[in-house]
């Protein structure tokens, strides 16, 4: 915690030098905006007098005084407005991070991807995902594949720690892009944030033109070289061509802009998504020139240089604008053969950028996914998990980013050696399933090689399966009971591959009787005890089951417990402890619920 709160009071003060500067450049854009009204007035009663006295002189160099001051104060009232909005986002920024530093919702959006989501139930189970979730407290990404590959990071199965060590030592020397990264936010629009990359490749795999376009436009060609040439012959007086055969082009020429719809429409879509990505392609391109680290990232896009394939569509699409106006669109393809020319050329712009183009968007949304690293690792948490080569968990001071700081307690744990199944037991409120969780998102972001929240996280790669948050489904038929026993089915399944695997299991069997709990329990604790790759816990309230401990030398018992005041309050520490827990509180708590529980069996 102590990385956070050092960030805190640095954030604040940033806080406040922004908010200042907000308020000073937001009154300068008022007096700018005010002093754009008073010229435009003036501009226009300068013209009243020449505009009465045909003679007058130098009144019209007022006016192109006045005229010029006011595009001046138009150019700067824009670039000031863009400014102050830069400003806000990054106010708005630096209080995002406070939040997070402080275990509170964010304020960032949470974009469902239901396509990714539902895949995952460990992402249920372990808050990855939601207003107020680890997704939330890592996304910094700028476009839609970098989210998606944001929770691929999460999602994925885990990667073997040689991999990880070098995404690890890929993070840290990116650090000096920090600020870089975030600018390239900082430049981005709100409504931004939404661009579509799986549009953008549905544009670029699409042609812009029909089958027989090609024929069409070589015809078009043909014709009006042939009808150019027979109008400088008739110029030359060396042949005499009818009017009617002259005006064959055009009219053949206008039939033949039926053609020209698609390929306008769709890349004036194309056109509007890349409009996002053009400037972050350039920004990259630029700046990866200087840094050794960033042009590894970003090789494709140094060779690709998609920034520039973009202003070439862009210029083509002007060309194709003509269509916007009727009357000039008509004129020109009278003429000569405008748009087809155009769509031609924006058809083999888009060929080319089809063939490189996605590779850069992957290289983006893994630069995004990095960036947002690199934002984690500067306010959050740069503790960096160790890997061991046996499976094995150690964490020292460990705890849950996503309560309150000031509430959090950090917790040291490790397996003893041969032990891998730690039987939780304790009261109620106490932290068992807290503790789980805690665990569970440390390993997360390990296995995605992140820093973590711990001073210390000695961890493999760990698959992470969990039974948590289990709920019946009214719709597919189950009840509670079959949903946890098909949930705790899948967990054995893949325990019994050999697969090296963190297995997280609160209150095991809660929705069944005491004696059936009991023995439902004892057979999955035994065979998971007796798997050398599975390593994890499982909570319960049968402390029964804790005499295990004697016949299954690889478990541990740990409990949380309550301590009582003078005032008899149930006080907890929420602190890991060894050993079976020596107390219980459900009566307790039912008591100071006003339920009438006898005291002799308090």
């Amino acid at each position: 915690m102590m990385k956070t709160a050092m960030m805190i009071p640095r954030l604040q003060k940033r806080q406040a030098k922004l908010a200042h500067h907000i308020d000073t450049w937001t009154k300068r854009l008022h007096s700018h905006q005010r002093s754009r009204l008073v010229t435009a007035l003036l501009f226009f009663a300068s013209l009243i007098h020449p505009a009465m006295n045909p003679g007058a002189q130098w009144e019209y160099a007022i006016c192109a005084a006045l005229l010029i001051v006011f595009i001046f104060l138009v150019l700067r009232t824009r670039s000031l407005k863009e400014h102050v909005r830069r400003l806000q986002r990054w106010h708005q920024f630096t209080l995002r991070q406070e939040k997070r530093c402080l275990g509170l919702p964010s304020g960032r959006a949470w974009k469902h991807l239901e396509d990714i989501e539902g895949d995952f139930p460990l992402i249920r189970d372990l808050g990855l995902t939601g207003q107020h979730s680890v997704w939330t407290l890592l996304d910094e990404t700028l476009t839609e594949g970098g989210r998606k590959r944001l929770l691929a990071w999460m999602s994925t199965a885990p990667l073997n720690k040689d991999f990880l060590k070098r995404r690890q030592e890929r993070i840290k020397s990116l650090r000096p892009q920090t600020w870089f990264y975030t600018r390239l936010g900082l430049n981005i629009k709100e409504e931004e944030f939404n661009v579509s990359t799986s549009q953008i490749r549905d544009f670029l795999k699409e042609p812009f033109v029909t089958a027989g376009f090609y024929k069409i436009f070589a015809a078009n060609l043909i014709l009006w070289i042939a009808v150019a040439a027979l109008f400088v012959l008739t110029k030359m007086e060396i042949l005499s061509v009818p009017s009617p055969v002259l005006m064959a082009f055009t009219l053949v020429s206008w039939v033949s802009l039926g053609t020209s719809v698609k390929a306008f429409s769709q890349g004036t879509g194309l056109s509007h998504h890349l409009q996002v990505l053009g400037p972050l392609f350039a920004s990259i391109e630029k700046r990866a020139q200087q840094d050794k680290y960033l042009r590894e990232v970003s090789a494709e896009i140094l060779r690709e240089s998609p920034s520039r394939a973009v202003n070439r569509l862009e210029f083509i699409l002007g060309f194709l604008g003509t269509q916007t106006n009727p009357l000039l669109h008509f004129l020109l393809n009278g003429l000569m053969p405008w748009t087809l020319t155009a769509v031609y050329f924006l058809e083999r712009q888009r060929q080319k950028i089809s063939l490189g183009f996605p590779k850069c968007i992957e290289e983006l949304s893994e630069l995004e996914v990095l960036g947002s690293m690199l934002v984690f690792d500067k306010y959050q948490t740069q503790t960096y998990p160790e890997f061991s080569d046996s499976t094995t968990l150690q964490c020292e001071q460990i705890f849950h980013p996503l309560l309150e700081r000031s509430k959090a307690v950090a917790n040291d744990f490790y397996f003893p050696s041969k032990q891998t199944l730690g039987l939780l037991t304790g009261s109620n409120m106490s932290g068992k399933s807290t503790f789980l969780r805690t665990v569970g998102v440390n390993q997360i972001l390990a296995n995605m090689g992140a820093p973590v929240f711990a001073q210390k996280f000695v961890t493999v790669p760990l698959k992470v399966e969990t039974c948590i948050e289990v709920s019946d489904s009214l719709r597919d038929g189950y009840s509670y009971f079959y949903a946890e026993v098909r949930r705790l089915r899948d967990i054995l399944k893949v325990a019994a591959t050999g697969s090296p695997m963190l297995f997280l299991i609160d209150e095991i069997f809660r929705g069944t009787n005491n004696r059936e709990r009991q023995i439902g329990s004892r057979a999955v604790i035994k065979t998971l005890a007796e798997l050398p790759t599975a390593i994890g816990f499982i909570s319960t309230h049968d402390l029964e089951l804790t005499n295990l401990e004697q016949s299954h030398p690889t478990l541990i018992n740990l409990h949380f417990r309550e301590d009582i005041n003078e005032r008899g309050e149930m006080i907890f520490s929420y602190q890991l402890k060894h050993g079976p827990c020596p107390t219980t509180n459900a009566l307790r708590i039912m008591k100071a619920e006003g339920i009438n529980v006898e005291e002799s069996a308090l």
